[in-house]
């Protein structure tokens, strides 16, 4: 199983690359809907021809928005679910290597505790018991 670090890297670079390609694919489209330009008229034109010309494209750069915002809202959900999965991966990892941890700190307090010791102030006084029972009797012998 791989260190969390190391998940979170992975993320990253899913991410990236992800925004790589919704780039990219906007660049294309950009380039594709602009075309080569238009040579240069000396003269007259027609202003008809013109306003078709500008409203085309803007009809193409609105396209491309749309594709691109499209695209980047399908890489933005799908990182986010790679996200998501890997950061629960990562805490159920946290929460295995706690628990081992736990364990193995609570197996030698088990220990002490089930082992039947007397607190030395009861050894104490149960030393002073019987030395004051042991000299009541050897006053009245």
């Amino acid at each position: 199983m791989s260190s969390p670090q190391e998940q979170y890297a992975e993320s990253l670079r899913t991410g990236q690359k992800a925004v790589s390609n919704a780039v990219e694919s906007w660049t294309k489209s950009a380039q594709s809907a602009l075309g080569t330009p238009p040579a240069s008229t000396s003269g007259a034109f027609n202003p008809s021809t013109v306003i078709d010309q500008v409203f085309d494209f803007a009809e193409r750069m609105l396209q491309v928005q749309r594709d691109f915002a499209k695209t980047l809202s399908a890489t933005a959900a799908s990182a986010a679910e790679s996200a998501r999965e890997q950061t629960e991966a990562a805490a159920e990892s946290i929460r295995e290597q706690t628990s081992a941890a736990k364990k193995q700190t609570s197996a030698p307090r088990k220990q002490t505790s089930t082992a039947k010791k007397q607190p030395s102030s009861a050894k104490q006084t149960s030393t002073a018991k019987t030395t004051s029972t042991a000299q009541k009797k050897a006053r009245k012998a």
